[in-house]
């Protein structure tokens, strides 16, 4: 093999940052965020705030209530059983459909907080399995068990946020 002068070995080098350059100015150029910082997704204020097991109108007939929760104690075949919650809490929602069309469960949603403290679903047993699967028909009324696990302790705030397509509701209390 033939060894390389200075010169060459000099052209290589000067080659070889060419194309190291290019190459990444080819992967790293931009930063892939797009130019719109636009935000996707805007958080809407509730339509009301209520208390437990007060029934609260959404209009076109769709009407939500909340049972107080109470306390239980999740099995371990339960989902997020391993972030050991402080306090487990279960309760019902019913959903009545006045409306003259089917209610889409995959439109309804539950968010649990706790003032500062985490919540979590707790479902899948103890027949605690969140909402149906199926579309709620126009005159029908739906009651479900939704359970929560809080890093808190019985007597904290307990803050639950129900949304039913585009409108929301903020049910206020205490963790069981």
């Amino acid at each position: 093999m033939k060894k390389l002068s200075r010169k060459q070995w000099i052209l290589v080098a000067v080659v070889a940052v060419v194309g190291l350059a290019v190459l990444r100015s080819a992967t790293n150029g931009s930063s892939g965020l797009p130019k719109d910082k636009t935000t996707l997704v805007q958080d809407v204020a509730p339509v009301a705030t209520i208390a437990f097991d007060t029934p609260l109108d959404l209009g076109g007939g769709v009407f939500v209530t909340v049972s107080s929760p109470s306390r239980f104690t999740p099995t371990t075949f339960m989902t997020n059983i391993d972030q050991k919650p402080k306090s487990s809490n279960k309760f019902n929602i019913t959903i009545k459909n006045g409306g003259k069309t089917p209610l889409d469960f995959t439109s309804v949603s539950l968010i649990a907080a706790s003032g500062e403290n985490v919540c979590f679903d707790v479902l899948g047993d103890l027949d605690i399995n969140g909402a149906p699967t199926e579309p709620l028909a126009a005159g029908a009324t739906a009651t479900y068990a939704y359970g929560v696990g809080c890093q808190a302790a019985a007597g904290e705030p307990l803050s639950l946020t129900v949304q039913i397509g585009t409108a929301k509701v903020a049910v206020e209390g205490k963790l069981a």
